[in-house]
């Protein structure tokens, strides 16, 4: 499913910076609705839908957390439950709907295709391959507490977010322990950062550190962890040695500010999500929207309006969230978000900044924007803010790297109006 439109802006005769509109549309299930049916789109029913992500065919893996099942929503639409038995709780390892669960928060996606839950009801970790096989990889089933060891001997307390390396490593958001951990790929857990059991919001490296309440987890391309710390209303960012400091946000001071990112205010943030750009998503959940956090540290709200909730689709600013909780990016670049108490999966069409430049010593222009690689994009404008009809300039392009941009030359008008689509 792809926008209509992206992007509307004015050319004026000196460089510009404009930002386009969001857009939000329903993917599958129904508004304040809890269920756990399979179908296609808003047929479908989920309860409590948590974390989410999308494989690299665009797929994606919801954490359907009070239906103790991970769902399957497919390109198409289709939703099928990928792992677990659909409303009932338990800890069976298995195939398929064979396997059981109990309140499944975190997922995520290796490079082969393997899926990592955190089964926060039975404190342990899980692992689905791509043909459904679940096993426990690590924690002690139905025992809270803190050990670091090997496989099922470790201990984990309601652990919720997950990220996992190109070398296999997971790091899991312990969130009962206040930790960050890391799981090898042979199964040994160790702390990476935090005291266990012991909550706070101090900076510093391995434990001296402190979290309260971490929940997502996100790892970027240079190997730094970033963190949504809660209770402390603040996202963190852990260097590869365990340097913990404090990314976003002021440690004890909920709010939902628009700045650079230390004077930011987030309340409660949930689930990350990291675009090509670098851009990081936040599900600000007590806030009811979604923030984006750019490579600069600029914080914006790109949906929803602070403080209130709903579950309105829309654009401009018109929709409405319900305590979102989990972010993903689709390959095409397309946000998805798990919009929790309206029981739904919401796509969000991102608005993307379009540089408009007047060239010198001509009457051309250049236009620029960050673009996602494969993703088709059209080029329009017109000449009056009363023309009804837009003019193709050239045909539509596909981008070949992140940044993309074109000229035109407008002829005599001396202002025109221009818009990106983004078309299948």
């Amino acid at each position: 499913m792809r926008a209509a439109f992206n992007i509307v802006c004015f050319l004026a005769l000196l460089a510009a910076q404009l930002q386009a509109q969001d857009n939000v549309i329903t993917n599958a299930g129904q508004a304040l609705i809890s269920g756990a049916t399979n179908a296609s789109g808003t047929n479908a029913l989920f309860s409590n839908p948590a974390a989410i992500v999308a494989d690299a065919n665009g797929n994606l893996f919801v954490a359907d957390s009070q239906n103790h099942a991970i769902r399957k929503i497919s390109t198409n639409g289709i939703v099928s439950t990928f792992a677990g038995q659909l409303a009932v709780a338990g800890s069976t390892d298995g195939t398929g709907t064979q396997a059981q669960f109990d309140s499944p928060s975190g997922v995520a996606l290796d490079k082969n295709g393997n899926l990592f839950v955190s089964d926060t009801g039975n404190h342990t970790i899980r692992k689905t391959t791509s043909a459904g096989v679940v096993t426990t990889i690590a924690g002690a089933v139905g025992q809270s507490g803190f050990t670091d060891a090997t496989g099922t001997i470790a201990q984990f307390h309601s652990p919720l977010g997950l990220a996992v390396a190109t070398n296999g490593t997971l790091y899991v958001a312990d969130s009962g322990n206040h930790l960050i951990r890391s799981i090898s790929p042979g199964g040994v857990v160790n702390t990476l950062a935090g005291l266990a059991e012991t909550w706070g919001s101090a900076d510093g490296t391995g434990t001296n550190a402190r979290f309260n309440g971490p929940v997502g987890i996100a790892l970027d391309q240079q190997g730094e962890l970033f963190v949504s710390d809660a209770n402390n209303h603040t996202i963190r960012k852990i260097t590869s040695n365990g340097t913990v400091s404090t990314w976003a946000g002021v440690a004890g001071a909920d709010g939902c500010v628009d700045e650079h990112r230390q004077l930011a205010r987030f309340c409660k943030p949930a689930e990350l999500a990291l675009d090509a750009h670098g851009n990081l998503f936040v599900a600000d959940s007590f806030n009811h929207v979604i923030r984006k956090i750019s490579r600069n540290g600029n914080v914006t709200t790109i949906s929803g309006l602070i403080g209130n909730s709903g579950s309105s689709d829309g654009v401009n600013g018109t929709a409405r969230f319900f305590n979102p909780y989990g972010v993903a990016v689709r390959p095409d670049g397309i946000l998805i978000t798990t919009d929790a108490y309206n029981e739904l999966i919401r796509v969000v069409f991102v608005p993307f900044q379009l540089t408009i430049q007047k060239m010198g010593g001509s009457n051309s222009t250049a236009l620029s924007w960050d673009a996602v690689v494969g993703q088709r994009y059209q080029v329009q404008s017109m000449s009056a803010l009363d023309s009804r009809a837009w003019t193709n300039i050239g045909s539509a392009v596909t981008a070949t790297n992140l940044a993309f941009t074109m000229t035109d030359a407008p002829g005599s008008a001396t202002t025109k109006i221009y818009r990106v689509l983004v078309v299948p």
